[in-house]
């Protein structure tokens, strides 16, 4: 708005300097009030399920944030929503189902609507013990607290930050950052980090018992040895390798263009106590 009001003076000084002095300027109507976008209060929804045993679980929501939380060593699943829609907004409707084995959440607008100002849609799930959930957004974060289960995670161009994981994990985003904190990998599994211009921090200590393969045309920065190999007239132009502890599992990490960070996490156990990464996966709320 002060880049159009400035124009607009600029224009209107411009034209006064041809007109003649008895031919004084006509007078500029008022600018126009802003528009007052009316925001309903924040709706809360709830929803809960039980899972079949090894039932997968699927959150789309292009409307905003979706974090997901340990839910339990039952099969039961709990999704809380928090949804804002201005007045006189296509309301968004919220209705999960079931299909193939899987239960889907997967909010939408009508056919050929779009969201308005101000709407959207945060989520945060509760996933119970070995069941498997894939996430996508657009330009929401995706964050993974203590899962125990394999999480596939993709957004278009939102901030994926994954934490205490006990499963595979599969994530991928465009523009966002990545930020992920691996235990031991599973063994024979094959796991991967992607964005294509987005950095992506991955911090390990040497229990990860895993080869890596990291691929950018962006920087390295390590605290691990790295094998580099240079790849001429391609893009990413540059990988590495380097093996952490036994090669019992692969992981990849690539980006067209993003830094790859891999740094090492301290295991820190204060007396008495748990390590840092027991006391977090007996947390079960965190």
């Amino acid at each position: 708005m002060r880049t159009v009001v400035f124009a607009a003076a600029l224009a209107a000084l411009h034209g006064c300097a041809h007109v003649a002095a008895d031919h004084p300027a006509a007078p500029q109507p008022a600018p126009a009030p802003p528009v007052d976008i009316a925001t309903a209060q924040p709706e809360r929804l709830d929803f809960s399920a039980t899972l079949a045993d090894g039932e997968a679980v699927t959150i789309d929501n292009p409307y905003g944030d979706v974090r997901l939380r340990f839910g339990g060593f039952a099969h039961a699943l709990e999704i809380h929503a928090v949804l804002q829609q201005p007045a006189n907004a296509t309301p968004i409707a919220v209705q999960p189902d079931e299909a193939s084995g899987r239960y889907r959440f997967a909010p939408r607008l009508p056919a050929g609507a779009i969201a308005a100002e101000g709407q959207r849609l945060d989520v945060v799930a509760f996933i119970p013990l070995g069941h498997a959930v894939a996430v996508r957004t657009e330009q929401g974060l995706i964050e993974s607290h203590g899962v125990r289960g394999d999480i596939d995670l993709e957004s278009v161009s939102g901030d994926i930050a994954i934490r205490g994981t006990q499963g595979r994990v599969q994530a991928q985003t465009g523009i966002g950052a990545i930020e992920a904190s691996f235990n031991a990998a599973p063994k024979a599994s094959r796991q991967r980090l992607a964005t294509s211009t987005g950095n992506i921090v991955l911090a390990i200590d040497d229990r990860l018992d895993a080869a890596l393969e990291l691929s950018t045309s962006g920087v390295f920065a390590t605290e691990f040895s790295l094998d580099v190999e240079r790849l001429a007239n391609q893009e990413p132009n540059k990988r590495a390798r380097t093996v952490i502890g036994d090669d019992d599992a692969h992981i990849t990490v690539e980006s067209r263009r993003g830094e790859i960070r891999l740094l090492r996490r301290s295991a820190f156990t204060p007396l008495g106590g748990k390590s840092a990464d027991q006391e977090y996966e007996d947390n079960d709320s965190d």
